[in-house]
């Protein structure tokens, strides 16, 4: 599979100045400019549209993080699409409780580029933790909950889990109810400049926490 493309893509992620994260409607402001008649050139780095010679791509990202002790399991996720209707865009924004993980690992590749950061945190004995950052040519089935931009919680199992999308934010975090673990994965910075980050903190024994992110593509 050819990365380039998709890693430029996933550089102009954080580097790119966008509205379409920006305030509770994030696209109110666009529909007097966004028309087909425009240029390619115009919309090409417009975030979750991507041009090449051999076409034109959508792209969304996901988000899901989850926390496994010997007593149970709790997983979060988030999907942020871009979609176009009538000629317009549209921010999809969903999030999901109690979904399972990707049972195999995204496939492994030598890419070059950037904007990328992976922290992980531990201190215990027997704990596991992982973050994965993967692409995808495929269109992942768009589940959970509609929401709109914006601030929400859930209290689950072993934690709460908090979703926000503002206009210098877009991610998931998860929190343990004993503060031992936080897990988050997002996209920081005003216009998302600091592009992609998956933190994983972990304090205990026996503890597993798993941060996904997947970067997918379709035509």
């Amino acid at each position: 599979m050819n990365t380039r493309p998709a890693l430029c893509l996933l550089c102009s992620l954080g580097g790119i100045a966008s509205p379409l994260l920006a305030a509770p409607d994030p696209l109110a402001h666009l529909s007097d400019h966004f028309a087909p008649e425009l240029a390619d050139g115009e919309l090409a780095h417009l975030r979750g549209r991507y041009v090449s010679s051999h076409g034109i791509s959508y792209f969304g990202i996901e988000f899901i993080s989850s926390l496994t002790t010997a007593q149970a399991q709790q997983t979060a996720a988030m999907n942020l699409a871009l979609s176009i209707v009538q000629n317009k865009p549209k921010l999809d924004v969903r999030v999901k409780d109690e979904v399972k993980p990707a049972a195999t690992p995204a496939k492994e590749a030598q890419v070059q580029g950037a904007g990328l950061v992976q922290v992980v945190q531990l201190e215990g004995s027997g704990n596991s933790s992982v973050n994965q950052t993967g692409i995808e040519l495929t269109t992942p089935t768009m589940t959970g909950h509609l929401v709109q931009a914006g601030s929400y919680e859930h209290q689950g199992d072993l934690g709460t889990a908090t979703y926000r999308v503002s206009g210098n934010y877009a991610g998931l975090q998860l929190h343990s109810s004993d503060g031992r673990v936080l897990l988050e994965q997002s996209l920081r910075g005003t216009d998302f400049s600091r592009g992609l980050l998956q933190f994983n903190k972990v304090r205990g024994d026996g503890l597993q926490t798993l941060n996904q992110t997947r970067i997918w593509f379709s035509r």
